[in-house]
């Protein structure tokens, strides 16, 4: 079966919603797929002149450089093509039995292909951008459900967002995790988990200031504690008090996560959560908002302690409850470990395959 995913965009940074389209491309290829990943230099033409200056020149360099390869931060199989193109025009498509659209926009461009292209299957995860969108392009969201594809939503806060546009789900399939790197080397109850850690993302639903404004509140109390964050360069200062690791591999990642009692997120709203769920998988305890995405992983008292979005104070608690009560942090943490050990990617990989050949064979 030949297989072409479509990304919104180039891999030069660490996205986990590239992240998980990369670690599907890998196990289609590893299952004897021919599989495609393209990659477009401009999303959208019809931006400002400037704007569209910038993105070709960009084009032409990352062209020469091959930047639009995740090699600095992920491991693509050999057998992977990745295409780095103008735009998703359906002329820098190649055929394929089925194309798999991962961004709304992606989904757009998708919508307009010939059959040629493949049968239309949908990773939605899009959630987090719909609830902060404006009326206009939430209709345009609403509108790429509606458009033909096969409807694959990851938690309940997918389900959530299709019922509410009225549109249908086809199949659920959770994001994977890489468990052999993402596990428990170091013991759970092991003093050398001293750290808290979070995820720093520039985009404000993703809850960075209120995940540095309750680690405030805990360190008023407890001005020991070790934290530390992972992410792209900032676009602003970070607290001197806070550790941070720009563009970290994934053996780092786990190797910190292995090293952390606390896991906090933030978020305000979340298609899903890889961070949360990867530290998890080495052992810390989550201490999270209520993000949508995060129940697909995380029960409150349980697997994870809970508070509501933009709530730094009530996230503060949770995380003294888990620094304060080691009972309670090593519950949670065994808990949530062994709920995450569901989600890994050989799974997911044979339920997209699955629905990829029924699509398929649906079309011929």
């Amino acid at each position: 079966m030949t297989v072409t995913f479509l990304l919104p965009g180039s891999g030069h940074t660490p996205v986990g919603g590239y992240k998980v389209i990369y670690e599907y491309a890998n196990g289609f290829a590893r299952a004897g797929h021919e599989v495609t990943v393209i990659s477009p230099a401009i999303l959208d033409p019809a931006v400002p002149l400037h704007q569209l200056v910038y993105q070709s020149l960009r084009y032409l360099q990352r062209h020469i450089d091959k930047s639009y390869i995740p090699s600095r931060w992920f491991a693509l199989d050999p057998r992977v093509e990745v295409a780095f193109v103008p735009t998703l025009a359906e002329s820098n498509i190649p055929d394929a039995d089925a194309v798999v659209a991962s961004a709304w926009q992606t989904a757009e461009y998708a919508a307009r292909y010939a059959v040629g292209k493949g049968r239309k299957l949908y990773l939605i995860h899009d959630y987090e951008h719909y609830r902060v969108a404006p009326a206009g392009v939430k209709r345009r969201i609403c509108a790429t459900f509606h458009a033909g594809f096969f409807n694959i939503v990851t938690s309940p806060a997918g389900e959530e967002m299709l019922a509410e546009c009225g549109a249908r789900v086809d199949a659920i399939i959770p994001n994977g995790l890489d468990l052999e790197r993402y596990r428990i080397r170091v013991p759970i109850d092991s003093p050398e988990r001293t750290l808290v850690a979070f995820p720093y993302r520039h985009e404000p639903f993703k809850g960075t200031d209120d995940a540095i404004a309750a680690l405030e509140l805990v360190r008023q109390r407890d001005p020991q504690i070790s934290v530390w964050t992972f992410g792209r360069v900032p676009k602003k200062e970070i607290p001197a008090w806070i550790d941070f690791h720009p563009n970290i591999s994934d053996d780092d990642l786990a190797s910190l996560y292995n090293k952390t009692q606390i896991f906090v997120s933030a978020s305000h709203y979340e298609g899903w959560g890889l961070p949360g769920s990867e530290a998890m998988a080495c052992g810390a305890a989550l201490a999270s908002t209520d993000n949508g995405g995060v129940r697909a992983y995380g029960q409150h008292e349980r697997t994870a302690l809970l508070s509501p979005p933009h709530d730094p104070g009530t996230l503060a608690v949770n995380i003294e409850r888990l620094l304060r009560d080691r009972a309670l942090r090593l519950q949670i943490a065994s808990e949530g470990h062994q709920t995450v050990q569901r989600f890994d990617w050989p799974r997911s990989v044979r339920s997209l395959t699955c629905a990829a050949k029924a699509a398929a064979a649906a079309r011929s």
